[in-house]
């Protein structure tokens, strides 16, 4: 088992404002074309996980002409993409009418990635349907790697950790996960990021925000039963006049 994955995520274009890179960023655009361009003369990744929040006002026109504006720059990558939306990019049908759905796993290099849309839940959380909790148990039928729960919002044992968001069900998700043998959970959603979190049997990591100084992603190594994380920052990048 060898992938190389790297990890996006919390773009938030707007064209229309900027708060000093946190929130609608104007300079999206330009910062996911310049890491499109470093993943591919860097890092090579076998995947490529786009992890929500690409654009900043949702369910509007504006939003989805935003999302629009960022296909391109993905199209240039070298590798497959995976993307799900986040709670700030418009309706799923919606972004998937921009961006190919996703099948219900993805393989690459020996490891399986399960992508998730979930219902958002209060206070910024996220709640996963019983009904989607069994295709953990889909996924690990006839194989035998690692397989990657794939989601906006962080998942991670409650308790675990100070990130102020979670599943609301996230004690029941790692109970079915873990008798799959389902063992990594990757997110974005919460800008600051996560050191990389081992609790409760599962190994939790959550990427940075694209759009907060200092521009920064994940690479994410499986190998041989194994994980190496690594944080890569974009080279200075300078506001648009």
């Amino acid at each position: 088992m060898q992938c190389r994955v790297a990890v996006l995520s919390d773009i938030h274009y707007d064209r229309a404002a900027c708060d000093d890179g946190v929130q609608g960023c104007l300079n999206g655009r330009a910062l996911l074309t310049e890491a499109v361009h470093y993943l591919n003369a860097c890092i090579a990744p076998d995947l490529v996980l786009v992890l929500g929040d690409l654009v900043e006002a949702g369910d509007t026109e504006a939003g989805l002409e935003c999302l629009r504006e960022l296909r391109p720059a993905l199209d240039l990558l070298a590798a497959p993409v995976l993307a799900v939306p986040g709670n700030h990019d418009p309706a799923p049908e919606v972004f998937y009418s921009v961006f190919a759905a996703p099948p219900a796993w993805l393989d690459a290099g020996g490891v399986r990635f399960v992508p998730f849309v979930d219902p958002e839940a209060p206070e910024f959380n996220a709640h996963r349907p019983v009904a989607s909790l069994d295709r953990f148990a889909e996924a690990r039928a006839g194989f035998e790697g690692a397989l990657v729960s794939v989601q906006h919002v962080p998942l991670f044992a409650p308790g675990a950790c100070d990130c102020p968001y979670n599943y609301t069900n996230a004690e029941e998700i790692l109970r079915v996960m873990n008798a799959c043998g389902a063992g990594y959970a990757i997110s974005g959603h919460y800008h600051r990021g996560m050191e990389v979190l081992h609790a409760n049997g599962l190994v939790s990591l959550v990427t940075p925000a694209l759009c907060r100084a200092p521009f920064r992603f994940l690479e994410v190594r499986f190998s041989d039963g194994a994980i190496a994380v690594q944080g890569h920052a974009l080279p200075p990048f300078h506001d648009a006049p």
